[in-house]
């Protein structure tokens, strides 16, 4: 019988490690979409500064 709980506490950890995980991939999917966030705001205000720059040249 030991191999038996041997074989739950296991599969208990690994169920254990599957959800640490998922949430870790959530976090970090968060964490990624923010940054995409920040980058586009940032790129836009560049496209505007650059157009800003390109028109008084003009």
């Amino acid at each position: 019988m030991e191999i038996l709980e041997q074989l739950e506490q296991r599969m208990t950890a690994l169920l254990n490690r599957i959800k640490e995980l998922e949430e870790e991939n959530s976090l970090l999917r968060s964490e990624l979409e923010e940054a995409r966030r920040n980058r586009d705001a940032v790129m836009n205000r560049i496209d505007g500064l650059l157009r800003k720059v390109q028109g008084a040249l003009d």
